[in-house]
């Protein structure tokens, strides 16, 4: 089964942007629905029966109040809204971002608004059928603010880069995939541990199963790691 793209929810605070996406988007035949933020879309579409909820998510990862990231995960733990596709949206992804379930692809953000016209056309027309998924439930994934707090200390590709790994941890600890590659690992004890591991960031995970959920104990970062930033 497959739908074609019909309905995009953009989320974005800058106006300028907001438009601009916008227009693309309506020549490209799509209607559009606004948002400024994370708490305003999940606020929406939570109001919405399913039936008119949108097809595609157009979300811009640096936000006020509640940003693209937090609001992912909130939509994929969410049963109503796990099914939604997500097409990230931000000048700090680096092209090597890996999969995340429900997003459709990502979308790097240009200096100037009109820049953008290029890319997105060639994004939307590259989807012109969504999968209908029956999308399995990851863990959520809890960050507390001792552990945010450094996070977002870290250069914008980086941060965007060790959210993305922690996200993608959260996906893979409910399956039956091996944890152990170059950027996560499994660590013996009860109760169990994940290390996420990626550039000089090391977050330890801790698994509640019961709960379904992954909650950061502890992150590190090596010596030297902003030097040149």
């Amino acid at each position: 089964m497959s739908r074609p793209l019909q309905h995009m929810l953009l989320v974005e605070d800058d106006l300028a942007w907001r438009e601009r996406l916008d227009t693309v988007a309506r020549e490209e035949g799509v209607q559009v629905t606004h948002a400024a933020d994370g708490q305003e879309a999940l606020d929406w579409l939570r109001t919405r029966p399913r039936a008119s909820h949108p097809d595609l998510i157009l979300l811009d990862l640096m936000l006020p109040r509640m940003d693209g990231w937090e609001l992912y995960g909130q939509l994929r733990t969410n049963e109503r809204l796990r099914h939604l596709g997500v097409l990230m949206f931000s000048g700090a992804l680096s092209g090597k971002e890996p999969p995340l379930d429900g997003v459709v692809g990502y979308l790097r953000k240009p200096h100037a608004p009109e820049a953008v016209d290029l890319a997105l056309r060639a994004q939307l027309r590259g989807l012109p059928e969504l999968p209908t998924r029956a999308a399995s439930a990851p863990y959520a994934l809890h960050l507390p603010d001792d552990v945010c707090l450094p996070l977002r200390t870290l250069p914008g590709a980086l941060g965007h880069a060790v959210r993305l790994h922690l996200l993608r941890a959260a996906e893979l600890v409910g399956t039956e995939l091996p944890l152990a590659s170059t950027w996560l690992m499994a660590l013996p004890g009860t109760p169990p541990s994940l290390l996420v591991t990626l550039e000089g960031v090391q977050v330890v995970l801790e698994v509640d199963d019961a709960q379904r959920q992954l909650t950061a104990s502890e992150v590190s970062l090596a010596p030297g790691l902003f030097n040149g930033a």
